[in-house]
């Protein structure tokens, strides 16, 4: 499973296994670029779903389930610029995904 947290500060993709107790690999935008700026990035979360991808075809891995999440609550629904752009990197590197699910916590008492 691919967890990528999109907010407008950062990229997060974390993949785990399916029960999701164990990490295979975690990437942020800030570990692929100099700049802070540039740590939301489309071309940062592009990097990231690279490297992601290069270490799962090491280890043996094809296909994914996609979880994107965006800030929520009470603050934006809508993940930020990176999400899309990991997304179609993971899928530009060869990974057959299966489920993209958002995940986006939403509050029930507004």
């Amino acid at each position: 499973v691919a967890h990528i947290y999109a907010s407008f500060n950062d990229t997060f993709v974390h993949v785990t296994d399916v029960s999701g107790r164990e990490t295979f690999i975690r990437v942020t935008g800030g570990m692929k670029v100099k700049a802070n700026r540039d740590e939301p990035s489309p071309y940062a979360a592009m990097l990231c779903a690279q490297d992601v991808a290069t270490r799962l075809q090491t280890l043996g891995v094809t296909s994914l389930h996609i979880k994107i999440r965006a800030t929520g609550g009470n603050r934006t629904k809508q993940p930020g610029p990176g999400a899309q752009a990991a997304l179609r990197a993971l899928a530009r590197a060869g990974m057959k995904i299966g489920r993209i699910e958002d995940v986006t916590p939403i509050p029930t008492d507004s």
